[in-house]
């Protein structure tokens, strides 16, 4: 029987969004983590100051040695193998791993993709299974490959996406799905027992990063399609549109029938194809983010 110090295993993990701490915490819990890669320091915010990924910032309050390389090219990939690693476990790093990391021997490269793969491969698969208002979604393990997404499934699990569920819930939940099922990944593969399986490519679909014009909200399209983007968008960086003539931001919105008054006391809303959509919350052009309530209160204030 192995003893408890022998089966933790030595890990490089590669994260760099906040959607990959729970992973960070759960591997560092039980086995050893013996580097964090992950994006360098980015400028960010109004002010354009340097700023650490929420891995480097959680990596460094474990104490854990951490690694920031622009470019993962070969030299990059030797001082890896020099650490003898076991397990690569790579979440939302935002780089593909080049081969010569993925053939690092006696190490396997594990990635968890917050999507039930083939399905939505790419860069925003929580927010197209908000958008195109799926009811399943889930995460999967994979081993990696060098081809995006596509890398034989380890293990999968499904999670139910609540009715008004929004792209900052689901992402949380998705998270520490995420987490459980690569601790159990790595649990399974010192074992021995990690399985694997190849994907359906005839099923595989992909999604890309989403732009600004992605989120526009068109008042001609079914009020449900509205509802979804505002959801898969909510609470960054949120759907829009030009209301009385500036950039209105929805961070919430229901579905009302056709008939309903454009403007209530809960908030504006606009006539889609098939009933009317209530603004829940906004974010109004240069202002904080209030509900459609107050919004209505101080643009009556105003007349």
């Amino acid at each position: 029987m192995r003893s408890e110090a022998a089966a933790k295993l030595p890990v490089v993990f590669f994260g760099t969004s906040h959607f990959a701490v729970p992973s960070l915490d759960a591997l560092a819990s039980a086995h050893d983590v013996i580097a964090v890669v992950t994006q360098p320091d980015r400028p960010a915010g109004r002010g354009l100051r340097e700023r650490q990924s929420a891995v480097k910032v959680r990596a460094l309050e474990l104490g854990l040695d951490v690694m920031t390389p622009e470019r993962l090219d070969a030299a990059f990939a030797a001082s890896i193998a020099a650490l003898k690693p076991a397990l690569l476990a790579c979440v939302s790093y935002g780089k593909i791993l080049p081969e010569a990391l993925l053939s690092i021997g006696g190490s396997t490269a594990l990635n968890v993709h917050p999507s039930l793969l083939p399905e939505y491969r790419g860069a925003s698969p929580i927010q197209a299974a908000l958008r195109e208002g799926r009811t399943i979604t889930g995460v999967t393990v994979i081993w990696m490959s060098s081809k995006m997404d596509a890398g034989d499934i380890a293990l999968q699990s499904e999670i139910a996406i609540g009715a008004d569920e929004d792209l900052g819930a689901l992402h949380d939940r998705l998270a520490t799905v995420g987490a459980s099922l690569l601790a159990e990944a790595a649990r399974m593969l010192d074992a021995g027992a990690l399985p694997r399986r190849r994907q359906d490519e005839s099923r595989a679909t992909y999604t890309r990063p989403i732009d600004k014009d992605d989120l526009r909200i068109v008042s001609s399209s079914p009020a449900r399609t509205i509802v979804d983007l505002v959801r898969s968008a909510s609470p960054a960086p949120g759907a829009w549109l030009v209301y009385e003539g500036k950039r209105l931001k929805v961070l919430a919105a229901r579905l009302e029938p056709a008939g309903s008054p454009l403007v209530s006391a809960d908030g504006p809303g606009v006539a889609a194809a098939d009933g009317i959509v209530r603004f829940l919350r906004v974010v109004p052009e240069g202002k904080r983010a209030m509900s459609g309530a107050e919004f209505v209160r101080s643009t009556t204030a105003r007349r």
